[in-house]
C-alpha cells in the first residue's frame, strides 16, 4: 500500500454503523465517499451485507453531513447502475437498470444523497467505470478484472476467466479518476450533477489478458487461460460516454491501458521486494 501522509489522521470504522460517525469531528471542507462493497459477485452471495454497506452506509453519511453542515460530498458511484444497457456508449441520461444487487445499492446511494439536497447537501455523483491501478487489493479475487487476472499471472498460475473472453469493458486508470474528482471538488458547476468517468475506449477480456501476460514477458498464445461459468449480475459489455464531464471541466483521460498496466505491474513487483 501507499504511505499515509504525515498530516493525515486515520479513523477506522464501519460506514454502516451509526457509531462510526461519532468518531468524526467536523468541520470538513468536503467528503469523498468511496467506502463500499464493490463486487457484483459478492453482492449476490451476501445481498444483505451489500445493502447495509452501500445503501444504509450512504444514507447514514448523508444524514451526518446534513446535521453537521458538511455540504460538499463527492460520491464514487458505479457503471453498475446501468446494468446491461440498451445502447452503447451509455450516457448519464440513460435510464439505470441495475443487473446486480451491487448496482441497486449504488443507485440507492445516489438517491439518498439527492434527497438530502433540500437539507443543504451539495453532492456530485461520479459513475466510475473499470478503475484499476496501484494500490488495489491483490488478495481480493472477486473484484477488479485487471487486479484479479494480474494476481494469477504474477504467481505464474493459470487464469480462470468468468464468462466469455469477448466480453468488453471501459478501463480507467486511478490517476485519471483522481484528477476528475479534484477538478470538481470546489467547482459549483458540479453541484447536484451526475457524471460518467470512463476512458471511452473498449477492450475485450482477451486484449486485457494479452497485455497483462506480455507485461511479464510471457507468450499470450501459450499462457494457460480457461473460461468458467459466469455469475449472476455479470455484464457482457460496457462503454462510457464521458463527454459531459470532459466538456465541462476540460478533463481527458491520459493513461492508456498498456501504460497503466505497466505502472501497476511495476508497483506490484516493488511491493513483493519489500
Amino acid at each position: 500500500m501507499f504511505p499515509v501522509p504525515a498530516e493525515a489522521e486515520i479513523v477506522a470504522g464501519d460506514i454502516s454503523h451509526a457509531g462510526t460517525f461519532e468518531k468524526l469531528i467536523p468541520p470538513f471542507d468536503a467528503v469523498i465517499h468511496l467506502a463500499a462493497q464493490t463486487s457484483a459477485r459478492v453482492s449476490h452471495e451476501e445481498p444483505e451485507r451489500d445493502l447495509h454497506i452501500n445503501a444504509r452506509g450512504t444514507m447514514l453519511l448523508a444524514r451526518w453531513c446534513a446535521r453537521n453542515n458538511v455540504r460538499r460530498v463527492l460520491y464514487g458511484s458505479s457503471m453498475g447502475v446501468y446494468g446491461n444497457p440498451l445502447r452503447l456508449p451509455v450516457k448519464e441520461t440513460d435510464i439505470p437498470m441495475p443487473a446486480s444487487c451491487y448496482g441497486v445499492t449504488k443507485l440507492a446511494g445516489e438517491h439518498y444523497l439527492q434527497t438530502h439536497v433540500p437539507l443543504g447537501l451539495q453532492p456530485t455523483i461520479f459513475r466510475m467505470f473499470n478503475v484499476y491501478g496501484p494500490g488495489q487489493d491483490m488478495a481480493n479475487l472477486k473484484q477488479g478484472m485487471v487486479s484479479v487476472y494480474l494476481a494469477y499471472i504474477h504467481e505464474g498460475k493459470p487464469v480462470p476467466v468468468t464468462g466469455s473472453l469477448q466480453r468488453f469493458r471501459d478501463f480507467i486508470y486511478v490517476d485519471d479518476v483522481i484528477d476528475g474528482f479534484m477538478r470538481a471538488m470546489h467547482d459549483e458547476r458540479s453541484y447536484g450533477e451526475v457524471y460518467n468517468l470512463g476512458s471511452g475506449v473498449t477492450h475485450t477480456v482477451r486484449q486485457v489478458l494479452d497485455l497483462l501476460i506480455e507485461s511479464y514477458g510471457r507468450d499470450p498464445k501459450t499462457y494457460p487461460v480457461h473460461e468458467v461459468e459466469t455469475h449472476d449480475g455479470d455484464i457482457f459489455g460496457m462503454h462510457s460516454d464521458s463527454s459531459k464531464f470532459q466538456t465541462a471541466f476540460n478533463w481527458t483521460p491520459r493513461v492508456t491501458l498498456r501504460e497503466g498496466i505497466g505502472r501497476m505491474v511495476g508497483w506490484l513487483r516493488e511491493e513483493v521486494v519489500r
